[in-house]
């Protein structure tokens, strides 16, 4: 008798404690449905080496020298900057051979091999974006702060745009 009511205690507790679960998760995603929507656009950009410019800080170690590509967008509008998103990807090909790359979200930093007087050295080199209403700016820098090296071939960048509909 004490095993059937124990059993039939449990049971309800789980049913009330469930249902209350339940509805919880169903109201968040209802609201989120009803009242928002999202849009999505996506651009790919080919960015060729004599698109790029140059920053030139003081050429020193932490100084502000970097490489920058702008490029218009308008669909990163006023409501994108204050309620949506804008995401890039740089494509990378791993094997030269096969033809075999993939897209990497930015900021990506990547191993650069410089021939030196005194042999290969490696620098991290960081791709990173900005954006702000009607553009999008891609910059490559050295995180030693030294000035870098030039583009030699193109780079492909896709950048997506989600817009909030209210």
């Amino acid at each position: 008798m004490k095993k059937i009511k124990l059993l039939t205690v449990l049971a309800v507790a789980s049913i009330a404690l469930s249902g209350c679960t339940k509805e919880y998760i169903t109201e968040e995603v209802t609201h989120q449905h009803t009242y928002y929507g999202s849009q999505v656009s996506t651009y790919v950009y080919t960015i060729t080496p004599s698109q790029w410019l140059r920053n030139e800080g003081n050429l020193n170690p932490g100084g502000y020298n970097y490489l920058y590509a702008t490029f218009q967008n308008s669909d990163i509008t006023a409501n994108v900057v204050n309620n949506g998103s804008v995401t890039a990807d740089v494509y990378l090909i791993y094997n030269e051979q096969l033809n075999l790359g993939s897209w990497n979200p930015l900021p990506y930093v990547y191993p650069l091999e410089v021939n030196t007087d005194n042999g290969i050295i490696v620098v991290p080199e960081n791709i990173r974006f900005e954006w702000n209403e009607n553009e999008v700016t891609f910059i490559i820098q050295d995180l030693d702060g030294y000035d870098p090296e030039d583009m030699i071939s193109n780079l492909t960048v896709r950048v997506t745009v989600t817009r909030n509909i209210l």
